[in-house]
C-alpha cells in the first residue's frame, strides 16, 4: 500500500470536490438526472448533447438515424436521463427509486390508466 501525505490527501480530495462540482453543473445545465456513460459520450460534445435534448421528437428521431449504431443506446439513455429529471422537477421529489416510483407512475399513466 502507498502511503500518501496529507498534502497528496488534501489535493486528491480538492480534485475529487471539482469534479463532483462539474459533473453536478453539467446535470442542471442538460436538465438530466445523470450523465450517462459508455460508448457516445464525449466530454467535448455537451453543447450537441443539449441541442439534441432541446430539440424535438422528431428532429430527435431524424438525429439518430444518423447515429453510429454503438453511441444509439447512450443517447436513449439521454433522454429518459432528461425524463427522469422532468418528472423529478413536476413532482418536487428527489431521485427516482424503487420507493416513489408509484407515485411517479401516476404522472407518466394517462388517467384512464391509473390505479384506484
Amino acid at each position: 500500500m502507498t502511503n500518501i501525505t496529507p498534502e497528496q490527501e488534501r489535493l486528491l480530495t480538492e480534485i475529487n470536490d471539482d469534479f463532483e462540482e462539474h459533473h453536478a453543473v453539467v446535470n442542471r445545465t442538460l436538465r438530466i438526472k445523470s450523465m450517462p456513460t459508455g460508448p457516445g459520450f464525449r466530454l467535448r460534445d455537451l453543447d450537441k448533447y443539449q441541442a439534441f435534448l432541446d430539440s424535438t421528437p422528431t428532429d430527435q428521431a431524424e438525429f439518430l438515424k444518423g447515429v453510429h449504431k454503438d453511441e444509439i443506446e447512450f443517447f436513449e439513455e439521454l433522454l429518459i436521463a432528461r425524463a427522469e429529471f422532468e418528472i423529478a422537477e413536476e413532482r418536487g421529489a428527489g431521485p427516482i427509486s424503487r420507493s416513489n416510483l408509484p407515485a411517479l407512475a401516476r404522472v407518466v399513466r394517462p388517467p384512464t390508466e391509473q390505479c384506484s
